[in-house]
Order: structure tokens, then sequence, then C-alpha cells
């Protein structure tokens, strides 16, 4: 009995020592690792609540504080990603995740939670990509594995030895100092990551697609809109019509030919051109120019080029030009008078002038013919009875009798009490009463 109670505690207290042992090596592990660190190149921070990586370089001094490069990911949605910070361990090509999936260029964390691409059927085989998972990239969507396109959990792979630390943490001010990336969407149809360096990738060969681009010929004077019809679509099959760019510009007031490029960039950085000539042609018919009218302001400081384009068109063998065409000058003769000039040019040339005043008119109208009167106590009295003999002038507006408004107010004194209104065309009014009695 002595002899077997012995035997147990001698394997008892073997097993403490190779326990205690492997604690000291892995505390000196631990502390070579920190004494390392600051020769590994970059720090790596996960922000969870953006789903975003920030990678860092160090300073002169050593510390890990100049961002260098932002990636999109998807963190845990089913299993948490844990927080803290943990030196990177292994990497695996090809790696056996989750649910009999795999994953490309994968980097252990710590325990099962690893960098990897976003998951694929078949092991080895790029083209059984999980397209609808990839179209999740950018939001929580994982069992607590951080997801990556092909190309960043690539550059962890190649960049990011192992010791590298990453940290993991919650961050809803900011999705880190480089922003979120956009993130790529992808056809059904098309099983592959379009970042995928490999040859056999199918993305390698598409390029952005630039539609309704041709060369035109116009009308002399003709508005001019070089994004009509126009639409664009990335290599991936988006709508990236918004992100076109166009260099050169069309005078369609000088007839030539104009060169105009339009260029855009998809989500994965290729580029396509497109070049094509404008033709103005020299026009059929000397245009006209309609609308041109003397008109009445209230104020000085109304006459302006707004108001003396508005309700103005030009028309050429019955097409509507583009109004800026027109070329608009303002001359002032006197405090209430303005003289206003229209032209057209061809290069140097004046091919169409036009003129109208405009007039500022800060004086009411005058109403005569206003007075005090009697009628009998029988008589109803009526709107157009208190219009006999009253007469309306103005200094530009053409008024009438009609245009004065009245209204007819009983009082207990015995008495109308009539009021007469009147405005111009430009708001300057008047107002003047009467009385009219009951004999």
């Amino acid at each position: 009995m002595k002899i077997g109670m012995t035997r147990t505690f001698h394997l008892r207290f073997f097993a403490i020592l190779l326990i205690m042992s492997a604690s000291l090596l892995l505390a000196g592990a631990q502390r070579i690792s920190a004494a390392e660190q600051k020769k590994l190149p970059y720090l790596i921070k996960v922000n969870r609540y953006h789903n975003t990586i920030t990678i860092y370089e160090q300073d002169e001094e050593g510390e890990y504080s100049i961002p260098v490069k932002a990636m999109t990911c998807s963190v845990g949605a089913y299993s948490r990603t844990i927080t803290g910070t943990f030196p990177l361990k292994e990497k695996y090509r090809w790696k056996a995740l989750m649910g009999d999936v795999w994953g490309q260029y994968s980097t252990r964390i710590v325990g099962g939670i690893l960098f990897h691409s976003v998951y694929y059927y078949e092991n080895g085989n790029p083209a059984s990509l999980a397209t609808a998972e990839y179209n999740k990239l950018g939001k929580a969507a994982s069992h607590g594995c951080i997801r990556l396109t092909v190309e960043d959990a690539k550059w962890i792979y190649d960049n990011c030895p192992s010791g590298t630390l990453v940290e993991i943490f919650d961050d809803k001010n900011s999705p880190g100092p480089l922003g979120k990336p956009k993130t790529v969407k992808i056809e059904k149809s098309v099983r592959w990551d379009p970042t995928d360096p490999d040859e056999k990738n199918p993305y390698f060969f598409r390029l952005p697609k630039l539609l309704g681009i041709e060369d035109k010929t116009i009308v002399w004077g003709e508005k001019v809109n070089l994004m009509k019809g126009v639409s664009a679509f990335s290599s991936t099959g988006q709508d990236i019509t918004a992100e076109i760019e166009v260099e050169g510009e069309v005078d369609s007031g000088i007839p030539g030919e104009y060169k105009v490029t339009y260029s855009v960039e998809d989500e994965l950085g290729k580029v396509k051109l497109k070049t094509v000539i404008y033709t103005v042609k020299e026009y059929l018919e000397a245009p006209s120019i309609i609308g041109i009218r003397d008109r009445i302001v209230a104020q000085e400081n109304q006459i302006n080029e707004e108001l003396a384009l508005s309700e103005i068109k030009v028309y050429s063998s019955g097409k509507k030009l583009d109004q800026k065409l027109l070329q608009v000058s303002i001359e002032r003769k006197s405090a209430e008078k303005y003289y206003i000039t229209y032209e057209i040019f061809l290069g140097q040339k004046t091919i169409v002038t036009e003129y109208a005043t405009f007039y500022v008119d800060n004086l009411a109208p005058s109403l005569s013919g206003i007075a005090d009167k009697y009628i009998t106590p029988d008589v109803e009295l009526k709107q157009e009875d208190v219009l006999v003999d009253v007469t309306v002038s103005d200094n530009y507006s053409n008024l009438t009798v009609s245009d004065i408004q009245v209204t007819l107010e009983p009082k207990d004194e015995g008495y109308y009490l009539v009021t007469y209104t009147v405005a111009d065309e430009v708001g300057n009014q008047c107002n003047a009463q009467a009385k009219y009695y009951y004999e």
C-alpha cells in the first residue's frame, strides 16, 4: 500500500515538474516574442464594430503609429470574434474550416480564430467560392474567424510573419484613420474572388465597360450634355456610371471638332478609356431670340443678368438652342432707366443683336375723383356707384378702373366707409378712402 502510494506521489510530482517546466518555457517564449516584436514590420488592428482592419508600420521611434493599409472584413456574427491582443501563429495555404468548407491564405490568430478568405466549397478549387458570403464582406457574417478578400488575406499571409500582434476591439466612432474601403459585389454565376491572383481567374480578362459613347455631330448652338445616354459597368458587373470622368469640352457656339475623353476606374482598380469626336456644324438659319421685352422692376438691384435672361429662348431652323449662346450687357442710362443688349457671336463676329429697356418704378399709382358724397337712405350702395368719376394713372403700368379694389363698410354713424386700393405691376400701392353719408 505504501509502495503504491509512493509511486503515485512520484508520478504526480513528475507531472507537476513537467507543467512547471512547460510554463517556464512558454513564459520565456513570450518574453522573447515581446523583445523581438519591434523587429516585426506591422501591427494589425481589427475594429469589430465597423468590420475594418488597419495595418500600421513603425515610426522613427519604433512605435506602430503610421497607418499604411485598410481592409474591409467580416467578423463573427454567429460566434463573436473575441477581443484582445494576440500574436499571429501558423499559416495555411488552404485550410479546412467549420462546415466542411475551405479558406485560402489562412493565418491563425488565437485558438480557432483565423484570418482567411471567404470560404470555398472545394479544397484547392478557387472556382468554388461562396459568392453570397463574399457579398457580405463589410458586415459581421462568420462563425468567429475574420474573412477577407483573397487579395487581403494573401497580403497578411505574405507580409505579416508569425508573432505579428493583432489587436481586436470595438470602436463605434471611427472605422480607422484610412476609412472603410468599398466592398466588391460579384455575380453569383462567376464563382471566383475577383481579387484572386490565380492566372485562371476569369476576372483578369474583364475590363470596365463604357456604353453610349460614340462620335456625334450636333447642330450649331444645340445644348450639349456630354453624359446623355452614357453609362458604365465595372468588371464585376456593377453600375459605376457615377464614377465616370470626362475630359474635354464642347462649345456649340463655335463650329469645329472637339475631342472628348471618357474614363472610369472600377473597384478592382481597372481602368477603361474612350475618346470620341464631337463635330459642331455651322448654323443653317440665322438664330432668333424670343421673349425680349421692356420690363419694369420695383428696385434697382433687381436688374441683373438672371432677370434679363428669364423667359428668353433662342431658336434656329425651328430648333431650340442653348441659352449660353447669348451674351448680355447692362448699361445704366439714368436712375430709372437701363438698356439691355442681347448678342450672339460666331467666333469674333456678331450675328444677332437685340435690345430691351428696363425701368425702375418706385412710384405708386395715382387715384383721382374720390370724394365724400351723400346718398338717399333707400339706396343700396354698390361697387359701381363708388367708381363713378374715379380715374387711375401710373407712370409705367397700364391701369384702368377695373384694377381698383373697393371695400364697402357700413358704419353705425350713418355712413359707408369706402376704401380704394390699386397696385401697379411691380407692387407699388395706392390707398384712398371716402365716406358716403345718408341724407
